[in-house]
């Protein structure tokens, strides 16, 4: 037995998400992280059979155990799917030649112009260094960044969290846990 073989298993008790976590493309990887969890938090053995066996002998005690993880995974799906419809929305935007599409850059060399005039206005003595306009000015600049670049910087320091996450984890959180797999999946 696999991991991926929970995925109908868990649908069948009602969490059909933390089943599709399973299930996916990346199941047989994602159930090895996600697993620990499930494990952790219905009292077995990190194993698919543990795993399993607990579900088959008290489905309802395991829907309640395992309900947080699937809250969680929910809302890390709904919010990867709100970011793709912005995304989206605007590529539909550039597409159509709006002129409502120029509003991201507007909006960037703002901050941009931001962060430099404030690094000047501290560097020539005009301003005084206050951690938190400079705070502030460096926060907006690095928001715009992510936004054109992404975070891949930020993606790896997640993956390897995950990662050191797998191999020292004794019981993680639901959180963690729920966490843990979304993450995996947006590397997908």
């Amino acid at each position: 037995m696999d991991w991926t073989s929970l995925a109908g298993q868990l649908a069948q008790i009602g969490l059909p998400a933390l089943g599709t976590l399973f299930g996916g493309p990346l199941g047989g990887t994602v159930g090895a992280v996600v697993g620990k969890g499930v494990a952790a938090a219905l009292g077995v053995a990190a194993t698919p059979e543990a795993v399993s066996a607990a579900v088959q002998a008290d489905p309802n005690g395991a829907a309640v155990k395992l309900a947080e993880i699937e809250a969680e995974t929910k809302r890390q799906d709904a919010y990867l799917a709100d970011l793709a419809n912005a995304r989206a929305m605007e590529v539909q935007l550039v597409q159509a030649h709006s002129p409502i599409a120029w509003g991201p850059v507007v909006v960037s060399v703002m901050n941009y112009l931001l962060l430099a005039g404030i690094v000047l206005a501290v560097g020539m003595g005009w301003l005084r260094e206050d951690g938190i306009i400079v705070g502030f000015a460096l926060g907006a600049a690095s928001s715009v960044y992510q936004y054109w670049l992404g975070s891949s910087e930020s993606s790896k320091r997640n993956a390897d969290a995950v990662r050191q996450f797998a191999l020292n984890s004794n019981t993680p959180t639901a959180g963690q846990v729920a966490q843990t797999a979304i993450q995996a999946i947006r590397r997908r």
